[in-house]
């Protein structure tokens, strides 16, 4: 086993201990997909698209014998899982190698018959992406609500069937300013459809449009606490709701570390979280900034372990766990310093910086699969 890494912090030596400690990878079959949302900010990725080779996906499978603690094989990202050819394939294999397996869709390529092909398998953990459910029927430019909302009915008929348990089923939404008053009853009707779980989150807007839909952009309190008090009575009574925060707060929490997740893109890249697996221009409170994409390693050159243990991604581990960078979100300096400008690095030396980070902040939620006592959710 490597190391340990002694990085200089302050006036102090400290030794980062690397520790083959990855639970679950999400895997990014392929940045396409079958929608354009206009929401979505894959409209604004800088990154070419493809697909991973199913050689490649088999070699990722590989290389995770090495980690003791791996659970879950999550097939996710910036595209439509169920786009590349061999998806149900790659479940299979997931499933063959003894890891739970899971993804995340819009639903709208799966049918009644795909639908089933995912519950006999025993695929481990579903979520549907809603992402935006307007207050106004019409407004989204395209059918993902009426098609998203059969697809899980379809699900659950199927699991209901046939007596089985799996998969767990979630619900991606996206609050807006237009249907925030309206989530606690789209909650409401999603649970009684059986889901296990819903994920609100916040918008990072790429564009001025966007920045005018964002609730946390435009505060208001009395408006925001009706809506959280009707979201927290739901959760309240025992339901598996993942509710964000509406307001910049000084608590940072990373999901991905916190979770000892890894994302794995198409092309074999691998990056620490969503955020840096793609280059893209975004608006933190205002104003832009550009996120390169960032990997530690690809998996075509070497194996996941070599770039889950080697120097620069534990040491990027502990620094985000424990918080030993800057925030550049409620700096008094923001207006007047270049770290501001990209997600390369900050005043601290960190590389990249998450130090503008949304989602550690709770503003932005994505559901990295969690385990329970008796499920994936």
């Amino acid at each position: 086993m490597p190391g340990p890494y002694r990085m200089r912090l302050w006036n102090a030596w400290v030794e980062v201990e690397p520790t083959p400690d990855l639970r679950s990878v999400l895997v990014e079959l392929t940045n396409r997909c079958n929608l354009d949302c206009r929401m979505c900010f894959k409209r604004h990725l800088k990154d070419p698209q493809g697909e991973m080779d199913f050689a490649l996906f088999e070699k990722l499978l590989e290389d995770l014998k090495p980690f003791p603690q791996m659970e879950m094989v999550y097939l996710a990202g910036i595209g439509e899982p169920t786009c590349h050819p061999r998806f149900f394939d790659a479940l299979a294999s997931v499933k063959e190698r003894g890891y739970a397996a899971g993804f995340s869709t819009n639903g709208l390529n799966l049918g009644e018959e795909g639908w089933e092909r995912v519950v006999v398998m025993g695929v481990d953990l579903v979520y549907v992406s809603v992402d935006y459910l307007p207050a106004r029927r019409g407004d989204l430019g395209h059918p993902l609500p009426e098609g998203a909302m059969e697809g899980i009915g379809k699900l659950q008929e199927i699991k209901r069937r046939g007596g089985f348990a799996r998969p767990s089923v979630g619900v991606e939404v996206v609050a807006s300013s237009e249907n925030l008053e309206d989530l606690p009853e789209q909650v409401k009707l999603l649970l009684s459809l059986g889901v296990d779980a819903v994920v609100i989150s916040n918008l990072i807007p790429m564009d001025e449009e966007q920045a005018e839909r964002t609730v946390y952009l435009k505060p208001d309190g009395e408006r925001i606490k009706r809506v959280l008090d009707r979201l927290h009575s739901i959760a309240g009574r025992g339901a598996h709701v993942r509710i964000p925060s509406f307001e910049l707060k000084t608590e940072r929490r990373c999901d991905f570390d916190e979770s000892s997740s890894a994302v794995v893109r198409w092309d074999g890249a691998v990056s620490p979280c969503y955020r840096f697996s793609h280059t893209y221009e975004e608006l933190v409170f205002g104003r832009r900034k550009r996120i390169n994409a960032f990997s530690f390693g690809n998996i075509r050159d070497e194996s996941l372990y070599d770039i889950w243990m080697g120097r620069d991604y534990s040491v990027f581990r502990f620094v985000v766990k424990n918080y030993v960078y800057p925030s550049c979100t409620d700096c008094h300096l923001q207006s007047c310093c270049d770290f501001v400008l990209t997600a390369d690095q900050d005043c601290w030396g960190n590389e990249p910086s998450c130090a503008d980070c949304l989602w550690s902040r709770n503003l932005v939620l994505c559901p990295v699969p969690r385990r329970t006592k008796d499920r994936f959710v």
